[in-house]
């Protein structure tokens, strides 16, 4: 190791030393098996290119990275046994386990024939590592999470090919040291690692696939604390104990993970103890915490008023902000019933976080642009879109009388220039159609599974969001965000971003939403991300009834 490294970093090591020492507890059941809901299948198990909460689900508890986070968020050592760190914080070198092993069953026999037992290398090694951080940056994956590894040097110019994977900062210094040297100190670096993008990939597993690495339970190989055990396409994901991961492998024996959205039969799943934990709406919460279980919310959503800045017509920032400007946004906000501590006063909404705490119990609010029909008519003069404009607002059911009254307000401010019209869509539509890029302007919502308030705005940097959205000055200040060190500059980069896209009329917050999960009143150690998308079951016990 070189000499640039200071000792070990003692307080993260205490930390999951603390962590993985406690006591198994005597009343519970040995060996159980739990059954979780899923919303929907997942498309895909690799975790370089995962993005939705379902198969990050699955991910988190079959794939186990540098460091993983604690029951508080905090990250801490996973399959690295210690850490050491230069002075200036920009050089880190982890140290692995040396008895960790990737999981190899029957299912692979399809990629590897009779010999699968013996066919490759199955020790969880440094190179792994450094494959599986080359992979999530080269242009080749398409990875939609690569931006969050940017702090790693040489990161951004190898994702936009501007240089090859190998001159990624991060070397393989022997079998089981890894080496990653950083463009900047990051606060987000030590999570960022135990996030899907930053997960081990095997070489000479991946290249064996053929392309179809994570699409089935032949092609994933694992190195959590479950194995991928079974894929039964349209119905569930079975996970395994695995017992090749000795500091981490789980406490109960499976996981079954059902394809189900039907709220009745997760209500009495839950009451029943069929299910230890569930993702659940509000309107189950009352009947849950009656019958005994624990149910948290998460403030992770936040509904405004997106524009579509790629398309012909709302790509003009005038027309974007004449608009804005002339929107009665409280009819909206009256409409949605939402509580006063529910009205956004930020994009950020309340379940990301920074140093540990509520972005928004920290920041001071952001806001939205003040009506002014005297701007507003001389931007949409200057906004030059020939002799109509036409615009069309998608909404939900619930929203669309008070978006008439605004398309109403728009047309008599505006004149006959301006052409508008509602389209009520149900929610699911709604998503489908932002998600695409085909709308121009909707009243819709950002949902997250972002843990920090930083991730949150690395979102909608390079295009890569709702509104398809992307300015050098925005992925600048979105750079400088990523770079900052201290809770108050954190803040004050997340308050220039947020502010930056209120003023050019990206989208406009207006109130949040939130999801809910339920744990059973005889399930112990089961952990949720802070934004409630994801459940880590690898501590998940039941107690004896």
């Amino acid at each position: 190791m070189k000499k640039t490294f200071l000792k070990s970093v003692s307080a993260l090591l205490a930390a999951i030393l603390a962590f993985s020492v406690l006591p198994a507890c005597s009343d519970t059941v040995k060996d159980a098996e739990l059954r979780v809901p899923l919303s929907s299948e997942p498309s895909v198990l690799d975790p370089q290119v995962a993005s939705g909460s379902e198969s990050r689900s699955v991910i988190v508890n079959c794939f186990e990275g540098l460091t993983k986070l604690d029951g508080d968020g905090n990250a801490v050592l996973a399959a690295a046994s210690d850490m050491a760190v230069s002075e200036n914080g920009l050089v880190y070198a982890f140290r692995l386990y040396t008895d960790k092993k990737w999981h190899i069953n029957s299912n692979h026999e399809t990629v590897f024939g009779e010999d699968w037992e013996t066919a490759i290398d199955l020790r969880v090694t440094a190179e792994d590592f450094v494959f599986g951080l080359q992979r999530a940056l080269s242009p080749e994956t398409d990875a939609p999470d690569a931006q969050r590894l940017y702090m790693i040097k040489n990161a951004e110019k190898v994702h936009r090919g501007e240089l090859p994977v190998s001159s990624l900062g991060v070397t393989a210094v022997d079998e089981f040291t890894v080496q990653i040297e950083l463009e900047y100190a990051s606060n987000e670096f030590l999570t960022v690692l135990s996030e899907a993008i930053a997960m081990p990939c095997k070489q000479e597993f991946f290249e064996a696939t053929k392309g179809r690495y994570g699409l089935g339970a032949a092609y994933v190989l694992c190195n959590g604390s479950f194995y991928l055990s079974r894929w039964y396409s349209g119905s569930s994901i079975v996970l395994r104990r695995n017992t090749d991961n000795p500091q981490a492998q789980a406490k109960v024996y499976s996981v079954t993970y059902a394809f189900t959205q039907d709220e009745s039969i997760i209500t009495e799943n839950l009451l029943d103890a069929t299910y230890p934990a569930a993702a659940v709406t509000a309107s189950q919460v009352k009947s849950l915490e009656a019958g005994g279980c624990t149910v948290t919310e998460y403030q992770n959503t936040v509904w405004g008023l997106a524009f579509n800045c790629s398309d012909e017509t709302t790509s003009s920032t005038k027309l974007r902000l004449a608009l804005i400007k002339t929107a009665a946004l409280d009819l909206i906000r009256d409409a949605a019933g939402e509580s006063m501590t529910a009205r956004a006063s930020n994009i950020i909404p309340p379940s990301c976080t920074v140093s540990g705490s509520s972005y928004t119990s920290l920041a001071s609010p952001v806001g939205s642009l003040a009506y002014d029909e005297a701007t507003a008519k001389q931007y949409y003069d200057e906004a030059t879109l020939g002799q109509t404009c036409e615009i069309t607002v998608l909404c939900t059911a619930e929203y669309e009388t008070a978006v008439r009254k605004i398309i109403g307000n728009w047309q008599q401010i505006f004149g006959i220039t301006l052409s508008a019209k509602v389209e009520v869509l149900n929610e699911t539509e709604l998503q489908s159609r932002v998600e695409s890029g085909d709308y121009r302007c909707a009243l819709t919502q950002i949902s997250t599974q972002a843990q920090t308030a930083v991730e949150f705005m690395t979102s909608f940097a390079g295009g890569k969001n709702i509104c398809r959205y992307n300015s050098e000055s925005f992925n600048t200040l979105i750079s400088q965000l990523s770079s900052a060190t201290g809770t108050q500059s954190v803040l004050e980069g997340c308050a220039k971003a947020e502010e930056f896209l209120i003023q050019n009329g990206v989208f406009c917050p207006l109130f949040y939403r939130s999801s809910y999960v339920a744990v059973g009143k005889t399930a112990i150690g089961i952990k949720v991300t802070h934004s409630g998308s994801i459940i880590d079951l690898s501590e998940a016990e039941l107690l004896k009834s």
